[in-house]
């Protein structure tokens, strides 16, 4: 049984609605607070439903590579939206992230800057007090004492739904952290949702930008280029997918990835009709990536997944990503 937030709560680490899950996640005590701490693995808040609000709570962080995530408006264990702390990264601009989720996959390559990352510091072995307003598609980040909000998101990835909320922790292999992120002083603060006005004006996008794509399903692949789509994904129904504001299309919103599958693509066709011959520059923005055909013959093929190491690369979609010249 969920209830919906109503009123004030304050939701103790000690509380039974918390279900706790992973490695070395336990509720315990450091710094005078009663805390849930986190190595590996969530603690989540299923019985509660929040939307919209003031959520606060306080976190103690390592100061080695590590990374404290708050689950929000969760939906289930594959939908949901999400605000992680780098803590390794105090200050770095992209020290706080945002991030859609779905289908269990985040989709921070597509959120950065004023879409999804802000600068904030990140005192290690002291409690940092967090709260997180949220309104709507709308969405402020407080970290620490700042009389100003340290990140704000004027449009959040998902519809405002009311959900579950909840906390995780993660260590790379690479880290030599003992822990991820200690939780404590959880406060749920609700407002009437018939006082927020919903913005569902598009942004003005750049002449020339194509927005009508068919995409097709999604299918098994292996790393590298694509020179040929499978048969029966030449065959099956393509879809027309919602453009979002900005003129990105995110796939992992209307494409179903296949069970099992570790490595999948999915194919967009666009037709373009030129009345004499050109040549014409095209400029696309990918994640992670992508195969180019013209009239079903691959000329670009170029890899921009995240790497954190040999080489570094930051991951992130943009528009100038790769400018083509089609003949």
């Amino acid at each position: 049984m969920s209830a919906y937030a109503s009123a004030e709560q304050v939701i103790e680490p000690t509380d039974p609605r918390w279900s706790l899950s992973g490695s070395d996640v336990s509720v315990t005590e450091i710094d005078g607070k009663e805390a849930i701490k986190i190595g590996r693995g969530k603690a989540l808040l299923e019985q509660v439903m929040f939307e919209n609000g003031t959520l606060e709570f306080d976190v103690y962080l390592p100061n080695e590579r590590a990374f404290a995530y708050l689950y929000f408006r969760g939906q289930n264990e594959q939908e949901f939206e999400e605000i992680y702390l780098r803590t390794h990264k105090p200050n770095a601009p992209d020290a706080l992230q945002y991030s859609p989720v779905f289908q269990r996959r985040s989709a921070w390559q597509l959120y950065h800057g004023d879409k999804g990352t802000a600068s904030a510091d990140f005192p290690a072995k002291q409690w940092i007090p967090i709260k997180v307003v949220l309104a709507g598609s709308q969405m402020q980040v407080w970290v620490g004492q700042d009389d100003a909000p340290t990140m704000t998101i004027e449009r959040l990835g998902r519809d405002s739904q009311a959900g579950w909320i909840g906390f995780r922790g993660f260590i790379p292999n690479t880290s030599s952290a003992e822990f991820s992120a200690y939780f404590s002083g959880v406060t749920l603060t609700p407002i009437d949702t018939n006082t927020i006005e919903v913005s569902r004006e598009r942004a003005d996008l750049p002449a020339g930008q194509i927005t009508q794509w068919k995409v097709s399903e999604a299918f098994a692949s292996k790393p590298g280029p694509i020179s040929e789509l499978p048969d029966h994904i030449i065959d099956s129904e393509w879809i027309n997918p919602p453009m979002q504001p900005d003129g990105s299309i995110e796939f992992l919103r209307s494409v179903q990835i296949p069970e099992g599958v570790r490595h999948y693509s999915t194919a967009a066709q666009v037709i373009i009709h030129s009345d004499a011959a050109q040549t014409c520059g095209i400029s696309l923005g990918f994640s992670d990536q992508l195969t180019l055909s013209l009239n079903d013959q691959a000329i670009v093929y170029q890899d921009a997944r995240y790497r954190f190491d040999k080489p570094r690369r930051q991951g992130l979609m943009h528009a100038d990503q790769l400018r083509v010249y089609l003949p």
